[in-house]
């Protein structure tokens, strides 16, 4: 018997999960908003990636509805909303899950399922996470483009329809494994997004800059001593240690792009989903990335400072409605004023 999924949250990641799905054969619901559900009855829906063919989904192939009460009948549920809406899509569900449910968070961050656990964990058995090693933005309305490459991370296996859908799709998948410790590696990795936003470039663009990738390497050397500080065993992200990343980082402008040339997979068009957030006007997700790194060191007495400089000045770009713009060594200088970590005791 098919696996009915439910695509809680169908922006950009939901719909390229979910459409991987629905293209191989899954029985696939989208909760979105209306204008998705307009324009993939105009469109349909297309999935773009940069180094494989596309998929092109008619729209008598796709299932968009505006209700959670769609998911009524759903036996797993990937949930793609932003963090900050996990709260509320977990009050949601409650009213219309099947306790039997298997629900995934594929969202960014370390503290979406322990929430889902507090809220839903009485009526819901099965609540685990994903973690999805890929970029992907909306370049027109229902098509949606993957830039960045890298297998998807279950922390509990997944149906076996599921199973065959991704590997028809190549997309390369896992499950297992010690996963809240490529939970944090993923935490780390992903605090590029707001060094993105304030540059407001392409990731290439931001990662040819050497001041860049040095003030990159320092925000997440903060959090990985933080990390350490807790007794976290740090996994692997796409391959590679956050240790390692930082030896990458450090390396000269002609080290580093024989580096991207062989090893790195990542296209020209990639950016951060937190920089398509603010274009759109959309809530930043920062205090699910800085802000949890901050979080962290507070809970054992210390200062995240370099972290606390980037989130100050991503809600400030937030608030104003649009990227500053700062070039590598203008982040650089901004890290650089903010200090090294430090305990909250006596300075």
């Amino acid at each position: 018997m098919k696996t009915r999924i439910g695509i809680l949250g169908a922006g950009s990641i939901g719909c390229y999960l979910g459409g991987m799905l629905a293209a191989k054969g899954c029985d696939v619901v989208f909760i979105g908003r209306e204008a998705l559900q307009q324009d993939t009855q105009n469109h349909g829906l297309t999935l773009s990636h940069f180094s494989r063919d596309a998929l092109t989904l008619s729209p008598n192939q796709l299932r968009v509805e505006t209700s959670v009460e769609a998911l009524s009948d759903r036996t797993v549920i990937l949930l793609c909303t932003k963090s900050q809406d996990t709260e509320l899509a977990a009050k949601s569900l409650n009213q219309v899950i099947l306790p039997e449910a298997h629900i995934i968070s594929c969202q960014n961050g370390i503290s979406n399922v322990p929430i889902l656990q507090e809220l839903l964990g009485e009526k819901i058995q099965r609540i685990s996470g994903a973690i999805i090693p890929f970029n992907v933005t909306r370049t027109a309305p229902a098509q949606y483009h993957c830039g960045t490459d890298g297998a998807i991370r279950f922390e509990q296996d997944i149906p076996h329809d599921m199973q065959l859908a991704f590997a028809e799709a190549n997309q390369a998948y896992l499950c297992g494994g010690n996963f809240k410790g490529d939970q944090w590696a993923k935490l780390l990795v992903n605090l590029n997004n707001a060094l993105n936003t304030l540059n407001g470039g392409t990731l290439r663009e931001c990662f040819a800059q050497k001041h860049y990738r040095f003030a990159f390497a320092a925000i997440v050397e903060e959090g990985l001593k933080i990390a350490n500080a807790h007794n976290i065993e740090i996994g692997h992200y796409n391959g590679r240690t956050p240790s390692a990343l930082l030896k990458t980082l450090r390396l000269p402008n002609w080290g580093y792009q024989l580096i991207m040339r062989l090893i790195v997979k990542m296209d020209a068009k990639a950016r951060s989903s937190m920089l398509d957030d603010l274009e759109s006007g959309r809530v930043s997700e920062i205090d699910y990335l800085q802000g949890e790194i901050i979080r962290q060191a507070e809970a054992i007495g210390l200062t995240a400072p370099h972290n606390q400089a980037i989130l100050q000045a991503v809600n400030l770009a937030f608030e104003k409605g649009y990227s500053p713009k700062l070039s590598g060594k203008d982040i650089w200088d901004l890290i650089g004023n903010s200090g090294a970590m430090r305990t909250g005791r006596g300075g």
